[in-house]
């Protein structure tokens, strides 16, 4: 009986380490899918205009604001990624977040 205990103890726990480094490498990925995104939104109108842009980096000045607010989060979850293990709940909610983010940016591909 105790071994039977004992082994379940041990499944769970290796159960949970595994989920653990799982959520911070979603954390990781996500955060560099984010920042990735705002390098993007930045750069697209260079590319698709030639560069001829009249002194702005943004076609619109919203563009450079979301771009900002896409990089802070990549760089908070990327920076997130590093604790997960030492904060299971905080990543779990963090992942839930990114996760549902990250589907609705991306629903068509």
């Amino acid at each position: 009986m105790a071994d039977r205990a004992t082994h379940y103890l041990l499944l769970q726990a290796n159960q949970q380490g595994i989920r653990r480094h799982h959520h911070g490498r979603l954390l990781l990925d996500t955060g560099c899918f984010f920042m990735l995104l705002a390098a993007v939104i930045l750069t697209a109108p260079l590319l698709t205009t030639g560069g001829a842009l009249s002194g702005t980096l943004a076609a619109e000045p919203y563009d450079a604001f979301v771009a900002l607010l896409l990089w802070l989060l990549g760089a908070a979850l990327t920076m997130l990624s590093l604790v997960a293990g030492q904060f299971p709940a905080l990543a779990a909610a963090a992942v839930a977040i990114a996760m549902q983010l990250r589907n609705y940016l991306l629903r068509g591909l």
